[in-house]
């Protein structure tokens, strides 16, 4: 079932066009940290190992401490959260490309690193815990999901554009240093408004607002995202690799981009669609369908056909990262879904970082068309991990106590929205 009219109620409600707004500049660094790395690192001292190994070290740091960060947030509130994590990332970058520009030992850029990735934002997930907080209950719930999913898009298509110039055109040291400037503009912009994110668990904890995480749900869902992220970062390594092998290196930005364009326009579909069927089975069907628009792709040689392919393939990456987001909302208390939603990133990242090494070492031995092979082979496994993925037990404790509504918002959680549509249907 359709409703043209969702983002149009979605975007009515000014508070919420706010944060959303200042969550999209928070995580634009997302987009720009690895290759502004990549791109100070080899273009001050030439060597890709050593920027290889600086890029691992800040995403995978990322990926282990996002939990801590997010378990932070539900506990002592976005805001404290947000400041603190930027202010370590704007550190670690000054310390980092002061690091390379004085060529100082590679345990201090290594430490720098580090730090570049305990302080990577969790503005995504900030951003759809106030979503889901302003619209509890309502199938607006998925279009606002799917609106983050469209501007997660456009940050992978602009960021990387953005900061590729500054390093390339005008300095090397520009477009990290650039990254952690807007991130830090974003994350102050998101943290001050305090009146739009989550309550404090602290302060529900004695009025039953606080429980367990369920595992039976997001372990599986963390796992599935494993192999989403190593396609992901494989692909990415892969499409590179190709365009140069295939004489249009110039290209390959153009090439991912159609790969961004497909799920950039699935995104928006998603969020006009009324959902009666549960997001569990949506991811199952999304990650299936993915990984079987991937199997084409070593058969394929010329670039103009293999970004056709990609167009269709980006169309079931919005969709499954939707409904990843909703099977963990679905399953978890409000008080504490930023954390929750932290293990599906740190299991994305790992994924990326995982995905993006063996495509690596696959390349440099076998070549383009084999490397596709890896990456048909990651979206398999995405595939057979997205079948364990389950929602919550019918019975089980509500994802997010109705306590926690706005009083003023209507039934759908939007102040002076239109409740129109139906409500969600059963969970799986």
């Amino acid at each position: 079932m359709l409703n043209l009219r969702a983002y149009r109620q979605v975007l009515s409600d000014r508070r919420a066009v706010a944060f959303s707004l200042a969550g999209f500049v928070a995580r634009l660094p997302l987009s720009m940290t690895g290759i502004g790395i990549v791109l100070l690192v080899s273009l001050t001292t030439r060597s890709f190992g050593q920027a290889g190994l600086l890029t691992a070290a800040a995403t995978l740091t990322g990926a282990f401490v996002a939990p801590v960060w997010g378990r932070a947030t539900d506990r002592v509130g976005q805001a404290r959260v947000l400041l603190i994590t930027v202010l370590i990332n704007v550190v670690s970058v000054a310390l980092l490309v002061t690091a390379i520009e004085s060529s100082w030992p590679i345990a201090v850029s290594l430490a720098a690193a580090v730090g570049v990735g305990i302080g990577f934002s969790l503005a995504g997930s900030a951003v759809r815990a106030r979503w889901t907080l302003r619209l509890n209950g309502s199938p607006l719930l998925d279009t606002a999901f799917a609106l983050e999913a469209m501007l997660d898009e456009v940050v992978f298509i602009i960021g990387p554009v953005l900061v590729t110039f500054l390093a390339t055109a005008l300095h090397p040291a520009l477009g990290i240093s650039v990254s952690a400037v807007v991130g830090l503009a974003g994350a102050v912009g998101l943290a001050a408004q305090r009146s739009s994110q989550p309550p404090i668990r602290s302060e529900l904890h004695n009025h039953g607002g606080s429980s367990r995480l369920p595992w039976r749900v997001l372990v599986p869902v963390a796992i599935a995202c494993v192999g989403l992220g190593m396609v992901f970062g494989a692909m990415e390594v892969n499409v590179v690799a190709f365009a140069k092998e295939a004489g249009v290196l110039p290209y390959a930005g153009l090439i991912l981009m159609a790969w961004s364009f497909g799920s950039l326009v699935a995104g928006a579909v998603t969020g006009v669609i009324t959902w009666r069927v549960p997001p569990a089975r949506r991811f199952r069907v999304g990650a299936t369908l993915l990984a079987l628009s991937l199997l084409p792709l070593p058969f394929v040689s010329q670039p103009v056909a293999v970004a056709l392919l990609l167009i269709l393939s980006g169309m079931a990456i919005a969709p499954t990262l939707i409904a990843s987001v909703g099977v963990t909302q679905s399953a978890v208390d409000q008080t504490r879904l930023i954390e929750a939603l932290a293990w599906s990133s740190t299991g994305l990242a790992a994924g990326v970082a995982a995905g993006a090494a063996v495509v690596g070492h696959v390349i440099d031995s076998s070549g383009a068309q084999a490397g596709f092979v890896a990456v048909a082979i990651a979206g398999l496994l995405l595939a057979l991990g997205a079948i364990f993925v389950r929602g919550p037990r019918l019975g089980a404790e509500p994802s997010v106590d109705q306590r926690h509504t706005p009083a003023n918002a209507d039934s759908t959680g939007t102040p002076g929205a239109q409740s129109s549509h139906p409500q969600v249907g059963t969970r799986s």
